[in-house]
């Protein structure tokens, strides 16, 4: 498979992300910490554009762009003379962003946990949403511990049901395609491989024509995607702890599934082994989660996150665990020279309407009832991500980024897919399903 998908861990990011102004440390994000219920509320009546099922591709889409690796087990070691812990090695799980490695790990030769080693599929029976079915019902695993088997590479798409059944979707798919090329008589390694580069093109395909087109700015989105400004593709820690944080802004509180009726979000945040009520309660409706059917949960990028988000319950894996990530990699914030060289390389007058002075004014002449008082600094050099909510709130449309927030999403997505070097098309592989959208692929995955 490395000669399908180059290893690409090794090309220099096109940013580097040191701080350039000594002594400013990692601030604490405010909207994150201070959101209040009513604020929630009547952010969500501004932005709520978007199917909340973007909300979970989102994610896998973020997750698929690099590491998952925790922060604490990066080593860092203290130099420079001015107090910043500087990172001496980074291990990413992800050597090839936006290639499904969070879906295909290593491949059958190492995960046999995951694939069938002889015929290289993975471990599923067709239709099944969960990836826990194969073992048990195939007989291959005599256990008797009732815990469910969670039979998923990457480890972040396990705890969440609506990412398990999204990463389970597209294992399904293929398995769909490696079959139907090992009844044209290929052999099962073979079938795996075409069938990889496939999905990965089909992969991109939804990311371009189907996910970004509901965050993207209309400026943003209208510009010639071969002429992008360099300084738009961010390095792989501000893209993570930076830009892709502000996804947070997106979970509801509250999520109604159709039969199973309404449930808290708290339950879909799956912590642990055994089994959950997400698991045995929940049936996921994607053609409602994605738009397909009349009364759509909807959601949208806005300077607040659900309450659930910040609960004692979940806090420790979720906004804490992204405050302190954050403070170990230190991601570029837009005070950075490099982010503010994005800034002045946008559209029209942009640059001036967003500086952070004016950003803070505009806030709180349209949001006297926040929870909190914005001002120059806590932009300037608090979290990216917090800027971008901001940003959002403001000056995004039906629910997405704003132009810089849209700027660097763009970017980045086409960087990184820019920089993916797959084989040629193969005759083998004509006439294979190409959906258009998540949801498409989902109905293929299912039939």
């Amino acid at each position: 498979m490395r000669g399908a998908l180059r290893d690409m861990g090794a090309l220099a990011s096109p940013l580097s992300a040191p701080d350039d102004r000594a002594g400013i440390g990692q601030r604490l994000p405010e909207i994150l910490m201070r959101t209040t219920p009513d604020w929630r509320i009547a952010c969500l009546e501004r932005t709520a554009h978007i199917p909340s099922g973007y909300t979970y591709l989102a994610q896998l889409m973020g997750h698929d762009m690099g590491s998952s690796v925790p922060a604490d087990s990066v080593p860092y070691a203290r130099s420079g003379g001015d107090g910043d812990a500087k990172p001496v090695r980074r291990y990413n799980l992800i050597d090839n962003p936006l290639t499904l490695e969070t879906v295909y790990g290593p491949g059958p030769a190492m995960l046999t946990h995951v694939y069938d080693p002889e015929t290289c599929l993975f471990r599923l029976t067709p239709g099944a949403r969960l990836a826990r079915l194969y073992a048990r019902a195939a007989g291959a695993i005599s256990d008797p511990d009732p815990r469910p088997i969670r039979a998923l590479y990457d480890e972040r798409n396990r705890d969440s049901l609506m990412l398990h059944e999204l990463t389970v979707a597209w294992m399904q798919f293929h398995n769909r395609l490696a079959r139907r090329l090992m009844a044209r008589g290929e052999e099962p390694f073979r079938a795996y491989a075409l069938s990889r580069v496939h999905a990965v093109r089909c992969w991109h395909a939804i990311l371009t024509g189907d996910l970004l087109p509901r965050f993207l700015h209309p400026e943003i989105a209208g510009l010639d995607g071969d002429a992008l400004p360099g300084c738009w593709a961010l390095d792989e820690t501000t893209l993570l702890h930076g830009l892709c944080r502000a996804f947070h802004a997106l979970p509801l509180a509250a999520y109604h599934l159709g039969r199973s009726g309404l449930h808290n979000l708290g339950t879909l945040l799956k912590r642990g082994y055994a089994p959950s009520e997400a698991e045995t309660d929940w049936r996921i409706d994607w053609p409602l989660f994605f738009g397909a059917s009349p009364g759509a949960p909807l959601t949208g990028i806005s300077a607040s996150v659900a309450p659930e988000l910040r609960a004692p319950v979940t806090a420790a894996a979720v906004i804490a665990m992204d405050n302190a990530s954050a403070a170990i990699a230190l991601p570029l914030r837009p005070g950075n020279k490099a982010l503010r060289a994005a800034v002045a390389a946008l559209p029209g007058d942009w640059p001036a309407r967003i500086a952070p002075a004016r950003l803070a004014a505009d806030f709180a002449a349209a949001h006297p009832e926040a929870p909190i008082r914005i001002d120059a600094e806590m932009l300037e050099w608090g979290p990216l991500y917090q800027f971008l909510m901001v940003e959002a709130q403001l000056h995004g449309q039906r629910g997405g980024f704003g132009p810089l927030g849209s700027a660097l999403l763009r970017g980045s997505v086409l960087g990184s897919i820019r920089r993916v070097v797959l084989a040629g098309e193969d005759e083998a592989a004509a006439g294979l399903p190409r959906p258009a959208t998540m949801l498409e692929l989902i109905a293929l995955a299912r039939e």
